[in-house]
Order: C-alpha cells, then sequence, then structure tokens
C-alpha cells in the first residue's frame, strides 16, 4: 500500500527547493540520507562539505528519489521514495514509497532498485557524498 506523505524541505535564499544529503551518526544507529534524480543519477548540489553531518545541500524536483538506510545492530533498514510534490508556498513536499526493507526481516532487493539502494548503503559504510558542487542559483 502506497502512502503519501509530507516532508519538510529547505530553500535557498533565491527559493529553490532542497534537501540535506546527510550522515548521522549516534551511540547505537547511523542514519544516511541520498538525493538522486528520477533515474537514480547523482544530483548537482548547492553546497557540500564532507566533513559535516549535512553534507550537501541538493536542488529537488518532482519525480525526484530519496533514499534513507538506517544501520543497527540488526542490520540495515532501507526505505526508497519519490517525491510527488512540491508545494510552493510552504516549505513541504510529498513524498510516495517505492521500495522498503526492515532489518529484522531477510529479502532480497529487488534488482531494479539495487544499485540506488546501493548508494545508501555505501553512505553508511564509507560516508561517500554523492552530490557533486555546482554554482548557486
Amino acid at each position: 500500500m502506497l502512502t503519501e506523505k509530507k516532508i519538510k524541505i529547505t530553500r535557498t535564499k533565491s527559493g529553490v527547493p532542497c534537501l540535506w544529503e546527510s550522515l548521522t551518526t549516534f551511540d547505537n544507529l547511523k542514519r544516511a540520507t541520498v538525493i538522486l534524480d528520477q533515474h537514480g543519477k547523482n544530483k548537482k548540489c548547492f553546497y557540500y562539505n564532507n566533513a559535516r553531518e549535512k553534507q550537501a545541500l541538493v536542488p529537488i524536483s518532482p519525480n525526484d528519489l530519496i533514499v534513507k538506510a538506517f544501520q543497527d545492530e540488526h542490520g540495515v533498514a532501507l526505505s526508497l521514495f519519490r517525491i510527488n510534490n512540491i508545494h510552493s508556498v510552504n516549505n513541504e513536499a510529498e513524498i510516495i514509497p517505492i521500495y522498503r526493507k526492515s532489518s529484522l526481516i531477510e529479502e532480497g532487493i529487488p534488482e531494479d532498485v539495487a544499485d540506488i539502494l546501493n548508494k545508501a548503503t555505501e553512505k553508511l559504510n564509507h560516508g561517500t557524498v554523492y552530490s557533486f558542487k555546482t554554482e548557486l542559483v
């Protein structure tokens, strides 16, 4: 069952909607977020700093993909979302889940999303930033 939900976004000073590509480490949990275009390709970012929790400020568009990965003592949980709509007035976007994998259930990852989900797993393991720097518009 696909359930649309709203998420908070940020905007540049010129009003471009964005999300943060990030890697957060807690005592017993790591959380990674990767923002990709609708084809699963890396996007250009406005801000890049590999040494921070919020590593890259990435502009977003409808149909872009958000990959979230969580790693704890049970393993890795993965979620893949598609951005459905970006509100022009408030700082919200509507997303729809495309795929979810629990860390408690052993299951194979479908081939059509394996490369996309792999990017979040690589971020958990190596801190890889997938967005690349561009000039602010």
